[in-house]
């Protein structure tokens, strides 16, 4: 394969990201994401001077962007439920787009190494799971929003997680759904809970 001449970083991140969510970080070499992406190993050590640092500029690129869609849709209303609804369409958006890193961060799940669990907790997931907790506290003061922010993006993950059994399962039948189906039948589900007064 030829070598490419001037590879972009953007194109060294993506691909990272890739490789990473199919073999997982132990799995993956510098020499493969050099290989991958077309330039020598010595001209990837210009951009990054080692794996990790390569890992984490890859996921906080990666996330970016995603962060700032979710944080613009649950900021788009000064109600409080349309702003659920408008981050319900954009999480469900974002799993079903990009599935490579919805497997990415299922890989780090289960390789549960606590450095890396610590990077993505304290400087990715907080960026978005501190404001939506915030959300939820606004909608029903009082409850276990840690919790209830865990189950809602379990839900909101949970139907394209079984997209690879479903043609062998009786819910094969309906097809998968789209984003917006998902999202609405999550809204459903919550909405009478939000507006259930407390006794």
């Amino acid at each position: 394969m030829p070598m490419k001449l001037c590879p972009t970083k953007p194109r060294i991140l993506e691909t990272a990201i890739t490789l990473f969510s199919m073999k997982g970080y132990s799995g993956v070499s510098m020499r493969d994401i050099a290989r991958e992406v077309g330039i020598s190993p010595p001209a990837l050590y210009n951009h990054f001077d080692n794996k990790d640092a390569l890992y984490r500029a890859a996921v906080s690129a990666t996330f970016e962007d995603k962060s700032a869609r979710l944080f613009t849709a649950m900021s788009a209303s000064k109600e409080p439920l349309q702003c659920l609804q408008g981050f319900m369409e954009a999480i469900t958006t974002e799993i079903q787009e990009d599935r490579s890193f919805h497997r990415f961060m299922q890989r780090e799940m289960l390789d549960a190494d606590d450095e890396r669990l610590a990077f993505l907790g304290n400087f990715i997931f907080n960026k978005v799971q501190q404001p939506f907790t915030q959300l939820l506290e606004k909608l029903k003061p009082g409850c276990d929003a840690d919790l209830l922010s865990e189950m809602i993006f379990g839900m909101a993950k949970q139907h394209f997680e079984m997209t690879p059994v479903r043609p062998y399962t009786s819910m094969n039948a309906a097809g998968e759904r789209t984003a917006a189906d998902v999202a609405r039948m999550i809204l459903s589900v919550l909405t009478p809970f939000f507006r259930e007064v407390d006794k």
